[in-house]
């Protein structure tokens, strides 16, 4: 009976370390898409290092170097997969999948930057908070899409506008504890594509005409 209550005890003490290691994966894109440098560098011990290819240095200084290079796109979509978590005593070694959308605004054009690839990851529990203390970025794929953003056609006093992401405290997340105040009266669109039809069926430099006059008014509001 002992033997199998150790048993579920340690099998209880596993599922929770890798469920606060998953939880550190997952502030981590909310910190980069939201441009929180705090919670991005709660992710890593002060000593943590991260390799990114395009930086390589401590994870706290990759913190201050990456969120105001990410408030220059038009938004950043860092989703994650697969996580795999190898756990031996205070250290764990960890592989997952991510899939980040970059969108950058060039000449009055949208271009969706889509890479994806694996973070390899080194964690370690101290005072029993698990953090990366070594971080490898491995890149599997890219491609470049020319996209347009029709939320961008539609005026931000619309007061059917669906709720969009931004960074700061701006972010309909930062009011997650009250979101009564963010669900707004019945209202339901008769046909939601046939707006879509209509406007997949106008030629394409009409398209990014009328996104680029959205983009100039907002640049000049």
């Amino acid at each position: 009976m002992a033997h199998h209550l150790e048993q579920l005890q340690l099998n209880v003490e596993v599922l929770v370390a890798r469920e606060e290691i998953r939880d550190v994966l997952y502030r981590y894109c909310r910190a980069v898409d939201r441009g929180d440098i705090e919670l991005l560098k709660s992710c890593y011990h002060p000593d943590g290092r991260d390799d990114h290819g395009f930086f390589s240095g401590r994870g706290w200084d990759f913190a201050d170097y990456v969120i105001p290079i990410l408030a220059q796109l038009e938004l950043s979509i860092h989703s994650l997969s697969n996580p795999l978590i190898e756990l031996e005593g205070e250290r764990a070694w960890v592989e997952t999948h991510w899939s980040v959308i970059h969108r950058l605004k060039r000449s009055g054009k949208l271009t969706d930057i889509w890479d994806q690839g694996r973070y390899l990851d080194e964690f370690e529990r101290r005072n029993g908070a698990w953090k990366i203390l070594k971080r490898v970025v491995v890149m599997d794929a890219e491609r470049w899409s020319d996209t347009v953003s029709f939320l961008d056609m539609i005026p931000d006093d619309d007061p059917h506008k669906v709720h969009t992401g931004r960074r700061g405290d701006g972010d309909p997340v930062h009011r997650r504890h009250e979101l009564g105040a963010l669900i707004r009266s019945d209202f339901r669109l008769p046909d939601l594509w046939s707006v879509y039809r209509r406007l997949l069926a106008a030629p394409r430099w009409l398209l990014r005409l009328m996104v680029r006059v959205v983009l100039a008014k907002q640049v000049h509001t």
